[in-house]
């Protein structure tokens, strides 16, 4: 397919997807900064701070319930915006449904912590605890919020629609990449017909977080799930789609120990390690109720 089919032909599929996306073209990524290991002493975040402030966008990518990544991410929010180069934070916990509100709370610089969690109707599956320190210090210093994910309603409507896009933006090899995940994170339990809904969610997802960035030319930073800031798979390849000449640094905040078969140099621009936390075995806890069903 020649580029300008290809592009042409994500630009409509994705439309009928999620309105609002940008029209498309295809670049490759070229500007490539070598990633950090576990063998690398960590960075001060001044130093990645210094290589953050050269991008027109920059991605930071977690885990969700690590306290450690949240922490990491309001410091630098902190540090990007007393240089004058933040101009929004694009959020995948918040839905087009807030906005008015989050502009509202952000208008009126809301100070309670509490009370702002009720104004935003935050959604209960992403722990305030963890958020609510970067929603509130944001909305505190007027630096705007943009919802970056699905609403439900259009998450039903791209559940329904025709299985072609994953084949036509990412590749064979991408949509392996994503239907392995799928069943790794599902325990193995996930047939094909579901594969194929998670796919176009995913899908849909990523060029509605890349459409909340580019909404502006420049300043501004997506938080997200490490997964959305891979940029062979995620948000980096649709933004580059929308717009070619754009400046991404995507940072995997990764946690230790890493297998070294990761490659995250191809996944990440830069890679922040961590410590992991404590997390229940997901699939045996499916097993034990699977081997207790009647």
């Amino acid at each position: 397919m020649s580029v300008r089919k290809a592009s042409a032909f994500a630009s409509a599929a994705l439309l009928t997807l999620v309105a609002g996306c940008a029209p498309m073209q295809i670049s490759q990524i070229t500007d490539v900064i070598p990633g950090y290991t576990s063998e690398k002493p960590k960075p001060s975040i001044d130093v990645l701070v210094d290589k953050l402030v050269q991008a027109d966008y920059v991605i930071l990518g977690e885990k969700h319930d690590n306290p450690e990544h949240h922490k990491l991410q309001l410091e630098i929010l902190k540090k990007l915006n007393k240089r004058g180069w933040l101009k929004q934070v694009s959020m995948e916990m918040l839905t087009p449904s807030q906005q008015s509100d989050v502009d509202m709370a952000t208008e009126k610089r809301i100070e309670d912590f509490y009370g702002l969690e009720q104004v935003l109707q935050w959604e209960k599956g992403w722990n305030w605890e963890l958020y609510g320190p970067i929603v509130s210090w944001a909305v505190s210093e007027g630096v705007p919020l943009k919802a970056a994910n699905l609403d439900e309603a259009e998450l039903k409507n791209v559940r329904l629609k025709p299985d072609r896009l994953g084949q036509e933006l990412l590749g064979q090899h991408g949509v392996a990449i994503h239907r392995k995940q799928f069943r790794d994170s599902h325990c193995g339990h996930v047939d094909r017909k579901r594969e194929e809904s998670m796919l176009r969610v995913q899908v849909s997802r990523d060029a509605r977080m890349a459409a909340s960035m580019t909404a502006k030319s420049k300043g501004v930073v997506l938080l997200a799930g490490s997964w959305h800031a891979r940029k062979d798979i995620g948000v980096p390849r649709y933004v580059h789609l929308s717009t070619p000449d754009a400046k991404i640094i995507s940072v995997g905040m990764v946690e230790r120990p890493l297998d070294e078969k990761h490659n995250l140099d191809k996944q990440f621009d830069l890679v922040w390690m961590t410590d992991g936390v404590e997390r229940p075995d997901y699939c045996e806890m499916f097993r034990n109720r699977t081997l207790k069903k009647p």
